[in-house]
């Protein structure tokens, strides 16, 4: 999932991909009413029906089309096309331990140029919140 206004991207991996999981990801990363983005893949028909989404644009591949004004996948399909490179740098990762190295991919993504100092941070704080 990628919000349009901040440009955030959310990450994970799934076992299973379903019209259930989309509607639970809606639910669990999506506040309020949405308008959705999404290709012509099965497990987004009828997304207009889950009770958050306004609007539904589908950019349908399969017919050869990429982008039709706003509506374009073009930001999702461009982190899919990040994360391999990004995996072959650690020649070789566990699916156990996939989510883990696709989420510090999102971190990093999502902090641009400063993620490192952004981490420090964060770890610096949970040290001062927790005593340790």
């Amino acid at each position: 999932m990628i919000e349009r206004g901040t440009r955030n991207t959310i990450l994970t991996v799934e076992k299973n991909l379903s019209k259930e999981l989309i509607h639970q990801k809606i639910e669990t990363h999506c506040e309020g009413i949405i308008e959705a983005f999404t290709d012509d893949y099965t497990i987004y028909f009828k997304l207009e029906e889950h009770p958050q989404v306004k609007e539904h644009h589908i950019i349908n591949h399969s017919e050869k089309e990429y982008a039709d004004g706003k509506n374009h996948v073009n930001n999702a399909e461009n982190r899919h096309s990040l994360i391999k490179p990004f995996l072959n740098l650690f020649r070789g990762v566990s699916k156990k331990n996939l989510n883990s190295y696709v989420k510090f991919f999102q971190f990093t993504f999502n902090n641009g140029i400063n993620w490192l100092e952004k981490a420090l941070k964060l770890i610096l704080n949970q040290r001062t919140i927790y005593g340790a």
